[in-house]
């Protein structure tokens, strides 16, 4: 008996520690590619995000999109016109919902074509 209340304990008190340290943050250096960090707390994730975007391309970085939630997460984008848009979603229950949302947000800000150009679970 002791032996399952521990187990249990020991599941439930993993299940919390990933949900509490889990979360994703999405950098963009205004031009090019994003880049993202994912499995980390909120402010660690966004952090890793604006250090691999100032890795590659040396210039100011901002954070487009970061969560706490557990999930998966999608980054589709699409053009409109002459330019392009991009779609993010995070912390979504399934990796096809993350990239359906991705994609909805880039038909709805005008885009044709939209595509995911990265999928990743934070």
């Amino acid at each position: 008996m002791n032996k399952v209340v521990l187990l249990t304990g020991c599941l439930a008190a993993a299940g919390l520690f990933q949900t509490a340290t889990a979360g994703s943050a999405v950098a963009w250096p205004g031009h090019g590619r994003f880049f993202y960090s994912s499995g980390y707390p909120r402010e660690i994730a966004e952090k890793r995000a604006l250090q691999l975007c100032y890795s590659e391309y040396g210039s100011e970085a901002r954070i487009v999109a970061s969560t706490d939630r557990v999930g998966y997460g999608a980054i589709a984008v699409a053009r409109r016109g002459n330019e392009s848009v991009a779609g993010i979603s995070l912390g979504r229950p399934t990796q096809a919902d993350a990239d359906a949302r991705a994609i909805d947000k880039c038909v709805r800000a005008g885009g044709t074509n939209p595509k995911v150009r990265s999928s990743f679970k934070g």
